[in-house]
């Protein structure tokens, strides 16, 4: 015993013993570390093939390298391109969520890591063509590594036979963790997931080898017993601060840190010893990170987690502080002999009397802080619910990398090693409290933390990846104990010496082979879904590259490169953009695609900028889809930004059928708005006992813009085959209430004909009302678009009547058209477009002219095809429009200077 009453241990104290050697008394041949080690380059290997080889073909193509499907790979290889050519980070992008532009929360380890390897393999030159192979390969070469730290913990908590088969299961498992380290996808999430499991093997030894860290040795410099442990503390915070510059939020793993330091030092503190070590440890490993962040730390961004601000810097320098202050703690209260409900009473008390003060000092700091927990540990709302990778893992969906059986596939549901790794944390809490190792407790926390984050949203699947794999590999360390399986390796290690050993006992040989055939059995189907992702990992959708590669090749330079460094308008100022500038309305979905490949400006993105709600009356991409009139949609569209012309705010509008249907519901989430207002369900009885669901599509739907856009071309359109239907609220066998129809519907295209029926119905006491079976059919008269043009179309048809899968549309003033006739006659005009697919529709306006007979038209096609410096459109009229007014027909050309100026062309 110490002076200070601490024990004193040997260092590097109770490390894990191998799981797979039974304590019998006996010293056994082992293999040696070479042999292990090939084993793992093996399985490096391995893993390349599955994130390079297989989808090699899909990534690097003839036109150039194919990055993910998911944009955020397109805008960090932006990022890193930019990064490369300036050796300067950009911090400020105003090309996107135009017209205001937005700071940048993306990480700099991936942009910086990308750009330098870059520099040097291109010999210092500027070939992006290097950057772009160098970013491809970052992912996969970054998901492949992580076989080295897995192996590492899993030989620190259960030996080398848990440290291989974890690395294994890491090599295979498909979902979250394989498709965001494979080819192509660019994104921070391999860094995160290799730097956070490396700053987690780290700290497990710096906690090991570390166990004689006091004060006092300290003090002394007592160089045999700190040096090393100081060195490893300082690669943990080096390691931790590097993870925390590829992603903001990789703050939480110093919680995950700092709640394994205080139980830690409180289980020491019960043993009667030393309890100084997790504090010094931990507070060397914060501070260091500290001096890693604080280069990128903006206190413009004020305590914002999402951003690069100060809540990082003075969450690890406090952070620090504390853990030192708790080990100081315990010393002091050893000293005074004080028992461990003393230190258990004063740490709760400290930790409350640090947050009010914090409070007080740094309200901003604790919201922030309040917020990042409730962010990561409840379920989305809202629009946000939307976001597939947000939504919890336990929603089980279909066709998607969300639920526990795409993330985690076992031969059945309930044999996933999702399940198994439940099990495991069990054993692992269980070995905890019965052995002194600080790895399995390390091991404990992270899992928990990592295991509640990811029930709240699936996108933590690829950290917890690393965790299921360790976990279930821990549990086959348990089993490979009970077969005894450090005889297989004796004999094993026999032989390879040249000797003839004992054969180990036929049990233990046929247990162990049955555990491998086992263990191989259920990873099988998380090697068949890695090698489909691998195969089918593909760019973006091909209609929409070919589009943004036609926006981008056929519309007026903004006046503004993508690949620049922009900095950020003074505080209360906006970014002064020149006149040329102009933005490209769609879905949020697709900004980084609409910037990176068609270095064009998105009002919307996928940070969710630029969204905004109808509801709430915000300008964005959900208000400008959902507005029912035209000229609700030009209010949302000036107020982007009042000082602006509005057709530049918003210069063209892009469009697929997933908007217009199967993303049709987010854009109603972002906005508050009940998807029951446009679609729903009724149910139709079919025999005695079954109900039919039949999807309806209601009147305000046709009115948004989406629909009067993809589906009508901006045109007018007549009523279409609508349904008359009367429904009535029913309960259902299982208790739910349904609409069922209860008369046979009304088909019909006579508006006067399905209102009688409606009418009828009401009047006898059934909820009626006149819809269409199909989203594409109007049950309504739908007004023509007189400021939205088709410009271009993709390929691929999406309807059965050749409607494509992603549309061009250009915002513009349109031609005004003047004349008199009758008063109170109808007047129309039509041309027929024709597509640069060679499909074919005709632009049709009506109107009525006034009681002074006259009328008027504002048409937004040019019959005279483009200007020099405009839209190279391929979809154009094929001859001049028909007017038909007071009996008379007239043909109207219309130049495209005055479809652009919004000039008159009386008739």
């Amino acid at each position: 015993m110490r002076k200070d009453g601490g024990e004193k241990r040997e260092s590097g104290e109770n490390p894990a013993r191998d799981r797979s050697e039974p304590d019998r008394g006996r010293k056994l041949a082992r293999l040696p570390d070479l042999y292990w080690y090939g084993g793992l380059c093996v399985l490096f290997l391995f893993s390349l093939y599955l994130r390079v080889v297989i989808p090699f073909k899909n990534v690097f193509l003839a036109d150039g390298v194919r990055f993910s499907s998911e944009s955020d790979a397109w805008y960090h290889m932006m990022l890193a391109k930019t990064t490369f050519l300036h050796l300067e980070r950009p911090w400020f992008d105003p090309l996107t969520n135009f017209p205001n532009g937005a700071g940048l929360h993306f990480g700099p380890f991936v942009s910086w890591g990308i750009a330098l390897i870059s520099k040097v393999l291109a010999l210092g030159g500027s070939s992006l063509q290097v950057v772009d192979t160098v970013g491809a390969f970052w992912p996969a070469i970054l998901g492949a590594l992580l076989v080295i730290p897995v192996y590492l913990i899993g030989k620190e908590v259960g030996g080398r036979g848990c440290g291989m088969t974890a690395a294994f299961l890491a090599v295979i498992l498909p979902g979250q963790l394989f498709s965001r380290t494979v080819l192509g996808f660019t994104d921070h999430h391999s860094s995160e997931v290799l730097l956070s499991t490396t700053a987690i093997l780290l700290f497990m030894m710096a906690f090991r080898i570390g166990q004689n860290l006091t004060f006092s040795s300290l003090a002394q410099m007592d160089m045999a017993r700190i040096k090393r442990p100081l060195a490893v503390a300082v690669a943990s915070g080096v390691m931790l601060g590097l993870y925390i510059d590829a992603w903001a939020m990789g703050i939480l793993f110093q919680g995950i840190l700092m709640i394994f330091i205080l139980l830690q030092t409180a289980a020491e503190y019960v043993r009667g010893r030393d309890a100084e070590y997790p504090g010094i440890i931990g507070g060397i490993g914060f501070l260091v990170a500290l001096l890693m962040v604080l280069p990128f730390a903006d206190a413009r961004n004020g305590f914002a987690v999402i951003y690069y601000s100060l809540f990082q810097p003075v969450m690890l320098l406090a952070g620090g502080i504390f853990v030192l202050a708790v080990a100081f703690l315990a010393r002091f209260l050893r000293q005074r002999g004080q028992s461990w409900p003393v230190l258990a009473g004063a740490v709760p008390g400290a930790v409350i009397l640090v947050a009010l003060v914090a409070y007080v000092v740094m309200p901003g700091f604790i919201g922030s802080l309040v917020g990042s927990m409730r962010t990561y540990l409840f379920p989305r709302s809202g629009g946000a619910a939307t976001v597939a990778e947000l939504s919890p893992i336990y929603e089980r969906t279909y066709g998607q990398l969300t639920g526990i059986d795409a993330n985690f596939p076992g031969v059945s549901h309930y044999l996933s090693p999702f399940y198994f790794s439940i099990a495991g944390m069990v054993l692992v809490a269980y070995r905890s409290v019965k052995e002194t190792n600080p790895a399995h407790l390390l091991f404990l926390v992270w899992s928990i933390v990592i295991f509640l984050i990811t029930l709240s949203a699936n996108r933590s699947a690829y950290y917890y990846g690393v965790n299921v794999a360790l976990l279930c590999a821990y549990l086959a360390a348990e089993a490979y104990r009970q077969i005894d399986f450090s005889s297989i390796e004796g004999y094993l290690a026999g032989l390879v010496k040249g000797k003839t050993p004992e054969m180990p006992g036929v049990i233990s040989m046929g247990s162990a082979l049955l555990i491998f055939l086992v263990i191989l059995f259920l990873a099988m189907p998380s090697l068949q879904d890695s090698i489909q992702t691998a195969t089918y990992s593909r760019g973006p959708n091909t209609d929409w590259y070919s589009s943004i590669k036609w926006l981008g090749n056929n519309t007026p330079d903004p006046g503004l490169p993508i690949y620049e460094v922009y900095q950020r308008p003074p505080s209360g100022q906006k970014f002064q953009y020149p006149a040329t500038a102009y933005g490209v309305m769609s879905w949020w979905d697709y900004g980084h695609l609409i910037e990176t490949i068609g270095g064009r400006y998105p009002n919307a993105n996928p940070f969710q900028q630029g969204i905004g709600n109808k509801t709430a009356g915000i300008p964005g991409s959900s208000p400008f889809f959902l507005a029912e009139s035209e000229a609700e949609a030009e209010t949302v569209l000036a107020g982007l930004n009042t000082s602006r012309s509005p057709y530049f705010n918003t210069r063209y509008v892009m469009t697929d059928v997933e908007m217009a249907v199967t993303k049709f519901h987010a854009m109603a989430a972002w906005s508050a708005i009940n998807t029951g207002r446009y679609y729903g369900y009724v149910f139709q009885a079919q025999g005695e006992s079954s109900l039919v669901p039949i999807q309806i599509w209601l009147e305000p739907y046709f009115r948004t813009m989406v629909a009067r856009l993809h589906f009508f071309d901006g045109s007018e359109i007549p009523l279409g085959e609508a349904v008359g239907i009367a429904v009535e609220k029913v309960q259902t066998n299982d208790g739910s209430q349904v609409m069922l129809v209860t008369q046979a519907p009304l088909i019909s295209t006579n508006r006067t004909e399905l209102e009688e029926f409606v009418n009828k119905s009401q009047e006898a006491g059934y909820n009626a009302s006149i819809v269409s079976r199909s989203f594409a059919i109007s049950p309504i008269h739908v007004e023509a678009l007189q400021h939205y043009r088709l410009v271009h179309e993709s390929p691929t048809a999406a309807t059965s009547d050749g409607q494509k899968y992603v549309k061009t549309f250009e915002h513009v003033p349109g031609a005004t058209i003047r004349g008199t006739a009758a008063p109170g006659s109808k007047v129309m005009i039509a041309v027929a477009v024709m597509t640069n697919q060679n499909r074919s529709f005709i632009y049709v306006q009506s109107n009525v002219t006034d009681s002074q007979g006259q009328y008027t038209l504002v048409v937004p096609y040019s019959t005279e095809g483009p200007l020099p410096d405009g839209t190279r459109f391929d979809t154009a009229p094929a001859g001049p429009y028909q007017l038909s007014a007071g009996g008379s027909i007239y043909e109207v050309k219309v130049p495209e200077e005055l479809v652009q100026s919004g000039g008159v062309i009386e008739v």
